[in-house]
Formats: structure tokens, C-alpha cells, sequence
């Protein structure tokens, strides 16, 4: 979800072994960046200081000058308060107000009055809305109804509420200005999930369920995991945007490049046969974290919006 961290381990496997290391396909953690905390991991998601950016030159470019923000009083928050309100000031676009939304409930509901207040008596016709799907943004726009009509609404990503499972009032928004992060296009995945079916990967339990849920599929009495009765139209493209999004979005694209990153780094690995690496009877060689992410002396360069985005530079 986009309120965690999500991490792919690699491990032994394919006759070659990789010590411990992390690649995280949820949004970007600030903490995480520690690299003497966390020396082996490594975050395949941008920083939000781009959408930032973005948010910023969109006021710009219409004239925005008087403009409210309304945030999520968390780490990530806070970080994306300070990168657009340093923008902001270099470009001459000025806060109405700032509502720092708490992360408890209780500490929410002490404030909510003062909260809404200050929207009702801004003259600002403009509000940023940074946070993700399981912060308490949502609870607060559940009851400010009456406040959302009345204004431009600019907002990233982690908070596009369209694509959440959890109910929310969208009607009154008519509408919001959503900004993500670049993605190239994927070759061939678009084609890839319009005709997967349980069939073709019989040991994907995930593929199954949904399967059992919309396409009135029934279960094998002899083996729960064999689908019966299913309907030969039955595509992940017929379901309902929150239940599967076709679009790639930035989890799915994380993750994409997160596979395609170790592929491609271990392939290079093997391929120049690492210099007086031991190999035991029956194993093959051993490499630890940093010749993972650095198999030449070097370092990685993930270029982001593009299909393949591992490579590397000597230092």
C-alpha cells in the first residue's frame, strides 16, 4: 500500500548466492536514505521533490500567487512542505495557509475545527494536498464538503484517492490536478495482463482469487487451488479500476525496475566471472551486497522512464 514500504530480497537461488539486500518498491522514505543505518538498501521510487517542482511551475504558469496547503504532519510531509514552500518563495507564490493534518486520530480531532476555519475564511481559491491513502486526509475532506467546490485542488500521486479501496466521497471534488512521477512505457505489459488468466500460471494464488471473486469461477472440491467453470472472456481488464488498475502506476513500475535492476546486475556479474571468486562443489560463486550494487568498482545509475535502467559507472 502506499503508506509502507514494500521489499524485494534476493537470495539464493539459480546456482549463484547473493548475501542480503533490500530494494524497496514503495514510496520514497526519507529514513531509508540513511546509508549508515541502511547500507545495503536501496529505493527504486524518485524522491517527491520533483512533483514539487511541478506543483510549483503549475502555479506559475497560471498565475497561482495565493494558494493553501494542506499536508500530512508526517516525516514525508513535512520534506515535501519544505521543497515546495523553498520554491514556492523563488518564484513568488505565496502561502494562504498551511494545515498540518496529525497522524492520530485523537490528535486530529482537537484540531479539526481550527482546520476547517482556516479553509472557510481563506480567500485562497487554490489548495495543494500532500499525503498518502492512509493518512487522515481523507477523514477531514469526508466532512468539509461544503469547502471542496469552491476551489482548484492540486495534489500527487500518493494521494489519488480514485485508486484507493477505501470509500471516499469523490463527488464533490468534480474533479482534481494529479501529479505523478514519469514512466516510460513498458513494452508488451499493457498485452501481458489483458490476456493473463489462472490458467497460464496455475501457481499464482493472487491470480486465482480474483479469478474466484469477479468471473464466477468455482473452486475444485479434489484441489482447492484448480478454478472450475470459468468464463473464457474473463480478463484483468474487464474489472473495476479500484479492484486492478491497468495503468502502470508507481508501484507497479517500482517494482518492474526493481526486477529488471538485480536481472541485469547479476547477468553482468556472471558474465565477467568475478576474479578469484571461490567456488565450492556443487555451488556457485558467492557475492556479498556492495559487488551486487557495484559488480565493477563502480556504482548503479537507474535511469527512471525507461524500460531498462540498469548500468554502470565507474567512480
Amino acid at each position: 500500500s502506499p503508506g509502507t514500504t514494500s521489499m524485494f530480497c534476493p537470495s539464493s537461488s539459480h546456482g549463484f548466492h547473493v548475501l542480503p539486500f533490500q530494494l524497496t518498491f514503495g514510496p520514497f522514505e526519507p529514513i531509508l536514505s540513511d546509508n549508515g543505518q541502511f547500507p545495503f538498501l536501496y529505493q527504486m521510487a524518485p524522491k517527491d521533490t520533483t512533483l514539487a517542482l511541478g506543483v510549483v511551475f503549475l502555479m506559475v504558469h497560471f498565475s497561482w500567487n495565493w494558494v493553501g496547503l494542506i499536508i500530512s504532519e508526517d516525516e514525508k510531509g513535512i520534506r515535501f512542505l519544505s521543497d515546495v514552500r523553498g520554491m514556492m518563495d523563488r518564484n513568488g507564490v505565496c502561502m494562504a495557509f498551511v494545515n498540518m493534518i496529525p497522524v492520530t486520530m485523537l490528535l486530529y480531532f482537537t484540531r479539526a475545527h481550527q482546520h476547517y476555519n482556516q479553509i472557510m475564511k481563506s480567500s485562497a481559491q487554490v489548495v495543494i494536498v500532500f499525503g498518502d491513502t492512509e493518512s487522515l486526509l481523507a477523514v477531514g475532506f469526508n466532512r468539509w464538503d461544503n469547502v471542496v467546490t469552491q476551489r482548484v485542488w492540486v495534489t500527487t500521486s500518493q494521494w489519488d484517492v480514485t485508486n484507493s479501496k477505501k470509500p471516499f466521497i469523490l463527488d464533490p471534488f468534480h474533479g482534481a490536478l494529479i501529479f505523478s512521477h514519469h514512466h516510460g512505457e513498458i513494452s508488451g505489459l499493457k498485452h501481458f495482463i489483458q490476456t493473463v488468466n489462472p490458467a497460464k500460471y496455475p501457481e499464482d494464488t493472487y491470480l486465482a482469487r480474483l479469478w474466484w471473486m469477479h468471473f464466477n469461477c468455482s473452486v475444485s472440491e479434489s484441489e482447492c487451488k484448480t478454478l472450475e467453470s470459468c468464463s473464457s472472456k474473463g480478463s484483468l481488464a474487464c474489472l473495476p479500476r479500484h479492484h486492478f488498475d491497468m495503468a502502470v502506476r508507481d508501484g507497479s513500475y517500482n517494482i518492474y525496475n526493481a526486477v529488471y535492476a538485480v536481472a541485469h546486475t547479476l547477468h553482468d556479474m556472471l558474465l565477467q566471472q568475478v576474479d578469484g571468486q571461490p567456488v565450492k562443489k556443487g555451488k556457485g560463486p558467492v557475492f556479498s551486497p556492495w559487488q551486487v550494487m557495484s559488480p565493477t568498482g563502480g556504482k548503479w545509475v537507474l535511469y527512471k522512464g525507461l524500460p531498462r535502467i540498469v548500468s554502470v559507472m565507474k567512480t
